[in-house]
């Protein structure tokens, strides 16, 4: 134990005088010292300090490791999209550059002029053909650190890669083409030629004759088919007999067809256009042949335009040669009412497989060339695409067939070149049920006179003995459908109505619209990219063709005749550049 003794000096007075003095203290060191501790180690201000500098050293490390990190990423980024941008552009099949020493060089060139060193990137060329290409590169990039080389990290490093191949799937290309009668003002057919012919000759270049199966369907009031197409279509085609006609007169007509076989165009229902096939049914029903005008020459008049006839231009399927394409567009000419919905519907359809047999039966008889057997592809076939292009100047307009009393079967009309003497407007009778017999065959004189028009009796019928009874494809076929409730049946105020609204609408206008966009939505949820071109087309068309495409970038609307435009833009599209890595 150590004592200290303290002392303090002090006086007092003692009997008058006065006395010094010192006080003295012992204290114990030890008790002092532990008292003191005690005191320091109870209090609680400063404690935090040390624990405070630790906090802080960490943050600033984390938040430096976060800085580090952030501008590696940076570092990545850019070189990610440089390398991405230089595999893309040497890549394409058009880039120029085809060995792999130019391929290299346009890699580094573009990775370089980014920013990048270029000594960083690997470039990995693999051509694969004529008509594909895939460029690869990968790169080693470092950066440095501000923060983390407190931890030994001086550097940070990264490996990235990208590669992108342009590949020439093979493409089914259906153009629909608008060729009714406004198509033949204001230059509008004059322009489409050429514009159609660039296309084609754009998509086979870029693409390759081996890639490509080309179709056109122009159409009007309706889409017509050539005879060899014709023949290969599964028609609801039956033949039917008249009861008693064996028993009737000599000349009856004794069994029909319930189609007429010159007609080339097929007649859609509704439901036809909820179906990528053509029909919703096995068979495809026709349309009848006739002619909607009047006219004031009757006797001279050949129905060589009717609806359906040979006369309009047919669909073009399935080519790959640019010169028969090019050779088939310069024939369209603008005639004719429009109907987009039946447009679309035989561009979509004629790429469904269940037009298959018709494409076989065409290449078996040498109609299509032999390589396309087989097509069209299904829908989810890989590396296949399809594409429809539908074009038009104007609207959904009329839709007309004949209806069912008048679309087959006999007439009341027949014939007798014995009667005609040579004039073949004198040689029609028309049976009169509710006449005398004296009186039972109406005979209309010269159309345009009808002042002599006369009556032959039962009996003088009879005894023609080359008279023929018309079945109604016969009569349609050689007459408008006015004249023929005009002329023949004038004297039968009932007959006469009747004939006179044999004409039928079958979707105009706006049911027309509403089919175009059931089957444009058909063909979109089949993966099938739809291309529109409004060619000078009034609003509401303008609409409809934007709702048909349904994407951004498919949509072009031609103000002026320069439709060339919007097929080069569309032809570009089709060949596809993708990033693969």
């Amino acid at each position: 134990m150590i004592s200290v003794v303290q002392g303090m000096w002090g006086m007092n007075f003692v009997n008058g005088r006065v006395v010094m003095y010192q006080s003295k203290t012992e204290t114990n060191l030890s008790t002092q010292t532990a008292s003191k501790g005690r005191v320091f180690w109870e209090r609680e201000d400063g404690s935090l300090t040390i624990f405070g500098l630790f906090l802080f050293i960490l943050i600033l490390m984390i938040s430096g490791t976060a800085v580090d990190l952030m501008l590696h990423e940076r570092t990545r980024v850019k070189v990610q999209n440089s390398l991405d941008t230089a595999v893309l552009a040497a890549g394409s099949l058009n880039s120029g550059a085809s060995t792999d020493a130019e391929i290299i060089t346009m890699v580094k060139d573009y990775v370089s002029k980014a920013g990048v060193n270029s000594d960083i990137v690997t470039v990995y060329p693999g051509i694969t053909g004529a008509s594909s290409k895939v460029v690869g590169a990968t790169a080693q990039f470092k950066s440095n650190t501000m923060f983390m080389n407190m931890m030994g990290i001086d550097k940070l490093h990264g490996t990235l890669a990208s590669e992108a191949a342009e590949a020439a799937q093979f493409v089914e290309i259906v153009l629909v083409l608008d060729v009714s009668g406004s198509m033949s003002q204001d230059g509008k057919i004059e322009a489409l030629r050429p514009a159609a012919k660039g296309f084609i000759t754009e998509v086979i270049s870029r693409l390759g004759e081996e890639n490509v199966a080309i179709s056109i369907v122009p159409y009007n009031h309706l889409v017509h088919l050539d005879a060899a197409t014709a023949a290969e279509i599964d028609w609801d085609d039956q033949i039917k007999s008249v009861p008693g006609a064996a028993a009737s007169y000599a000349g009856s007509v004794e069994n029909f067809r319930t189609r007429n076989p010159g007609s080339r165009c097929a007649r859609f229902d509704d439901a036809d256009f909820n179906t990528t096939s053509l029909v919703s049914t096995p068979k495809v029903e026709a349309n009848a042949m006739f002619s909607d005008s009047s006219s004031n020459n009757l006797g001279q008049y050949a129905n060589s335009q009717a609806w359906c006839s040979e006369s309009y231009a047919p669909v073009f399927l399935f080519q790959n040669q640019e010169k028969p394409l090019h050779d088939f567009i310069d024939t369209l000419e603008g005639r004719g009412w429009t109907s987009i919905d039946y447009g679309m519907n035989w561009g979509l359809g004629i790429l469904d497989t269940d037009f298959r047999p018709v494409v076989k039966g065409l290449t078996d008889a040498n109609v299509l060339p032999a390589e396309m057997e087989g097509l069209p592809a299904a829908f989810n076939e890989p590396d296949v695409t399809k594409i429809v292009v539908l074009m038009t100047d104007g609207i959904n307009t009329l839709h007309q067939d004949l209806d069912e009393p008048f679309k087959e079967g006999p007439s009341r009309i027949w014939s007798s070149e014995i009667l005609a003497a040579g004039i073949e407007m004198n040689g029609f009778m028309v049976e009169m049920p509710g006449n005398a017999e004296s009186q039972r065959w109406y005979v209309p004189g010269d159309p345009a006179d009808g002042g002599d028009d006369s009556y032959i009796s039962e009996a003088e019928f009879v005894a023609l003995t080359d008279k023929e009874q018309w079945d109604y494809h016969r009569v349609y076929d050689r007459f408008r459908a006015g004249d023929v409730a005009d002329y023949f049946f004038g004297p039968d105020a009932a007959a006469r109505a009747a004939h006179g609204n044999a004409l039928i609408d079958t979707g105009s206008d706006g049911v027309a619209d509403t089919r175009t966009r059931a089957v444009c939505q058909e063909a979109r949820d089949a993966e099938v990219d739809v291309y529109t071109i409004a060619f000078q087309a009034p609003d509401n068309s303008e609409t409809l063709l934007r709702d048909c495409a349904g994407a951004d970038g498919r949509y072009f609307d031609v103000d002026g005749l320069d439709i060339a435009e919007a097929f080069d833009a569309i032809a570009i599209q089709l060949s596809k550049l993708r990033l693969t890595q």
